[in-house]
């Protein structure tokens, strides 16, 4: 099999958090024999690239029996503001499609043949549009995550106001969609009932996981990409609202929290007793290795969360919610613990603190089911099964233009 993935970041095992999910994909199709050309189209550093292509290297060399292509590219703006407002406008959030040095490349390797054109996340979806066998994958939805947000500024109306044009006229206009939850099939099926629609979760390479000794300091973290609104949410609730409530019942506490842009974003709570805050970790164990119990209860995010698979793989105890756990086959308080409240979420933090020993079963039954359900081989083999039907489906096969 041929499956030509386009994603819009380079696969990386410790990268953001969808190019985790990148590189399993990518590296357990690779293992079973089948040819992949991942085009990834970039903005990141040069050393994070550089990184990507070494780790991907050393897996195709090592363990690999397909064949691996791979075009690192860097996304090219269009220059000209009129004209760029004027494809957006009739085109929401097209940038990728707009870029004609990638639109020749995937074209060239369209021709090529290929078995599966595999689409990551929304802003790739515009390659999608009338070729066969395309499959958009959601990890989440914009219309969910800001539908409910107060005091939006005028450039956040109008980016959701886009967000709302682009999910919908993807949607229709691509009829096979993969999605990580039950959730997000549902919203989705509302827009465009007639289409295919799959449920396949994230997965994690837990070999890159290494269960963490269990912490002796009573500390409470949380990570995230503070840019993104959930984590920042999650991060200012812990802060204001969970953390006072924390420190009532357990007063020796203290809070870490980590992440990319976190200095940035959380600048003004820096300078509060018992509170850390690191920004751009050089490798997720750092953060990790400290940490007693995360806590991660985000007021709106739709879609599975990597960091508390993440804690989980490492076998840090999760204090979460309904939101945070999105498509996690959890039992509370076996896994993790799910509240809603803040005195909920707080008390259940304290009783972790305060219980070693159900911080070892929980942390024990969390890594299990990441290595039961979650981990590259039963995740992949329902992503083959879902490119399995698509090329089996009859019907026409359209001329591809780009």
């Amino acid at each position: 099999m041929r499956v030509i993935i386009v994603t819009p970041a380079v696969p990386h095992p410790f990268g953001d958090t969808a190019a985790r999910w990148f590189y399993v994909l990518i590296t357990e199709l690779l293992a079973r024999g089948h040819d992949v050309v991942s085009v990834a189209v970039t903005e990141e550093t040069d050393e994070r690239v550089s990184e990507a292509k070494t780790w991907l290297s050393q897996d195709a060399l090592s363990h690999a029996s397909g064949r691996l292509i791979l075009h690192c590219h860097r996304l090219q703006i269009d220059s000209g503001t009129l004209r760029r407002k004027w494809q957006n406008l009739v085109r929401p959030r097209s940038e990728m499609l707009q870029d004609s040095a990638l639109t020749r490349l995937l074209q060239r390797e369209l021709a090529k043949g290929y078995d599966v054109l595999h689409l990551e996340q929304m802003s790739t979806g515009w390659f999608g549009l009338d070729v066969p066998r395309a499959l958009l994958n959601v990890h989440f939805f914009d219309v969910i995550d800001w539908a409910e947000k107060d005091n939006m500024g005028l450039s956040e109306r109008k980016a959701l106001w886009q967000a709302r044009r682009a999910t919908r006229h993807l949607l229709r206009g691509i009829p096979n969609v993969r999605l990580l939850t039950p959730r997000l099939k549902e919203m989705a099926e509302s827009i465009s009932p007639n289409s295919h629609y799959w449920v396949v979760p994230l997965a994690l390479d837990t070999s890159l996981y290494e269960l963490q000794t269990l912490a002796r300091e009573p500390v409470v973290g949380l990570i995230g990409s503070m840019h993104w609104e959930p984590s920042r949410s999650a991060a200012e609730r812990l802060i204001t609202r969970i953390w006072p409530l924390v420190k009532q019942g357990f007063p020796e506490a203290r809070l870490y929290i980590a992440g990319w842009n976190a200095s940035k974003y959380l600048q003004k709570y820096r300078g509060r007793p018992d509170l850390e805050v690191a920004e751009n970790l050089a490798h997720p164990s750092d953060f990790f290795s400290k940490t007693a119990v995360m806590v991660y209860a985000p007021s709106r995010g739709s879609g599975m969360k990597v960091k508390v698979m993440e804690a989980m793989a490492y076998g840090v105890p999760v204090v979460t919610t309904w939101e945070g756990v999105e498509g996690i086959a959890y039992e509370n308080g076996r896994e993790c613990w799910v509240g809603e409240s803040d005195d909920d979420l707080a008390g259940k933090v304290c009783r972790l603190l305060t219980n070693s020993a159900e911080r070892q079963q929980m942390r024990d039954a969390a890594r299990r089911l990441i290595e039961k359900v979650y981990s590259p081989g039963p995740v992949v083999d329902k992503m083959m099964s879902v490119y399995r039907q698509l090329i089996a489906a009859p019907g026409p096969v359209p001329h591809v233009t780009l």
